[in-house]
Parts: structure tokens; C-alpha cells; sequence
């Protein structure tokens, strides 16, 4: 489906770019395995969050908050924007402190 016409697409950025990173592995599914597109899809994001709290001033995540907000989105009819926003949405946030 051409992103144009794709109703779920993120209109703003950072989400937008987070979006089309994971829309861009999703389309290499069938021809990977399982645990491959899981990771490659992950690390898409990863990166892609990476480089928009770059561009955006915004807070880095880890590859454990990309992969909780993976889990929040899981079900969704708009799996791949709620992905993105809730990733943007953890970068606006404070980083969460370890109990010590």
C-alpha cells in the first residue's frame, strides 16, 4: 500500500520517520523468519528513535523502552503509529530512575 494512501501514517515528525522505519523492515516479513523480523523490526525502530532524538533535542531511549512501547502498541488496529507515538511520547518523558 503506497504511505499516501496509508490512513494510520504519522503527519508529523518524529513519528513519521519512526513509522516508516518500522513500515520498511514490515514489508521484508515473508521473506524472513520469525525471530528475525521481531529483531530487524526492533532494531529499525531503535535506531530510528536514535536518530530523531538527535535531529528533535529529545531523550534517547533504550532498547527496553522501544521494546515496552512495541509491547503497548501489540493488538492495535494501528499497530505501527501507536508504536511510534507512544516511542516519541517516552522520548518527551523523563528517564525513569533505577531502584539502587
Amino acid at each position: 500500500m503506497p504511505v499516501d494512501n496509508y490512513p494510520f501514517r504519522p503527519h508529523q515528525e518524529p513519528a513519521r520517520s519512526i513509522h516508516d522505519a518500522f513500515q520498511r523492515e514490515a514489508g521484508k516479513r515473508k521473506e524472513r523468519a520469525l525471530d528475525v523480523w521481531i529483531a530487524a523490526e526492533l532494531q529499525a525502530v531503535f535506531a530510528a528513535a536514535q536518530l530523531a532524538a538527535e535531529r528533535h533535542g529529545l531523550r534517547m531511549l533504550s532498547m527496553d523502552e522501544i521494546k515496552s512501547a512495541e509491547r503497548y502498541a501489540r493488538g492495535s488496529a494501528d499497530y505501527g503509529s501507536k508504536w511510534a507515538y507512544t516511542v516519541v511520547d517516552s522520548m518527551h518523558r523523563p528517564a525513569a530512575r533505577s531502584a539502587a
